[in-house]
């Protein structure tokens, strides 16, 4: 936000000239020192914009034509406009938003195929439900194999942020192989999907393999944060539709409580399904759906693993080193409805690339 502070527009003496010039007579009447032959004012009137009461007459800029008190926008910038002829900066949209100045402030501009996802308000949202145990970790990662690993807390993300509407698919993938560097996933199971289901989600990809990805696409994993703030928008539903239990027709994934982490099952019988085969579970945002949150394949999170802390937190990121198992989300199509929640923290080593693991990307306001 930038401090309202008028900036001078040397056009708006000008329009006062116009204006005067246009009722001069011309019947011999002496001209003061300085003003301007009658034929020099007509001249000026018509290549010039002509004032009206309430009208600031500035030959440029963002207020051309505007009346006193009207908004406009100086590209990204929103401002008031007065008589006068003054602007003032009223407010700088991020890399993220476009200047709106009918609504008078801005608007979601993320780019096609990303849906714009608001900072919370200051209050924040809660994470953690207080019922999820240590699962994977190492001493140094500070997670040890017991206890509470999601305790309950505050979180505030104070920037907007673009996220991937689809989780990454092979067509999207294989160019980044091409033109970025990206390596080949894994191929060694049936359920590998590259390179020649082109829209289904990329999976086989280790965390390593994700990140580059989406650096070189200048974006980012998701934060955890960001990527349960995308997923639940912080009205505590349990799944990104709402709190209706899943269904076939919600997201892939296998029905029923299994009896181990996971099974060669799925709505389809097994392995992923193309991204957004299954609407009815979008999380919807004004800005536009987001699909398969739920289920298709788990989704690589920036973050390590770690217990959350019991205190508030604003925008965090917890590192505590590459090599450290990460958070996934989202649950895949070899597991229960149970991990489809919003709040369901699961977790994986470095290297893992297995046909249930794949990724999406955010993009960050600059």
């Amino acid at each position: 936000m930038v401090e309202p502070g008028k900036v001078s527009s040397g056009a708006a003496a000008l329009g006062v000239l116009v204006v005067l010039g246009s009722t001069a007579g011309c019947h011999g009447r002496a001209r003061d020192v300085g003003e301007a032959a009658p034929e020099a004012v007509a001249a000026r009137a018509r290549s010039e914009p002509t004032a009206t009461p309430g009208v600031a007459a500035i030959a440029d800029g963002p207020c051309r034509g505007k009346r006193d008190g009207e908004a406009a926008c100086d590209d990204r910038t929103l401002v008031r406009c007065d008589a006068e002829g003054a602007v003032i900066r009223l407010q700088t949209c991020l890399d993220l938003e476009r200047c709106d100045a009918a609504q008078g402030g801005c608007a979601p501009a993320c780019p096609s195929g990303e849906v714009y996802i608001p900072p919370t308000s200051a209050a924040g949202f809660t994470m953690g439900r207080g019922t999820v145990r240590y699962g994977f970790g190492t001493h140094s990662s500070g997670n040890r194999g017991h206890g509470i690993a999601d305790a309950p807390h505050q979180v505030v993300l104070t920037r907007p942020f673009c996220m991937d509407q689809t989780e990454v698919t092979v067509a999207a993938y294989a160019q980044c192989v091409a033109e970025h560097g990206c390596t080949v996933p894994d191929y060694r199971t049936r359920w590998a999907v590259f390179p020649g289901k082109v829209d289904y989600p990329v999976n086989m990809v280790d965390w390593r393999q994700a990140r580059h990805y989406c650096d070189a696409l200048g974006k980012s994993l998701p934060s955890e944060a960001q990527w349960e703030w995308a997923a639940s928008g912080g009205d505590g539903r349990k799944w990104p539709w709402g709190d209706a239990p899943p269904t076939c027709e919600d997201a892939d994934f296998t029905i029923g409580d299994l009896t181990s982490p996971a099974c060669d099952c799925g709505c389809d019988g097994g392995g992923a399904s193309p991204v957004g085969a299954h609407p009815r579970g979008d999380r919807q945002w004004p800005s536009g759906r987001i699909h398969d949150l739920a289920g298709n394949v788990w989704e690589w999170c920036l973050d390590n693993y770690a217990p959350y802390p019991s205190a508030p937190q604003t925008d965090p990121i917890f590192r505590t080193g590459e090599a450290e198992p990460h958070v996934v989300r989202g649950g895949g199509w070899n597991r229960s409805g149970a991990a489809l929640t919003t709040s369901f923290r699961g977790t994986a080593v470095v290297e893992y690339q297995r046909p249930a693991l794949g990724f999406r990307c955010v993009r960050n306001a600059g």
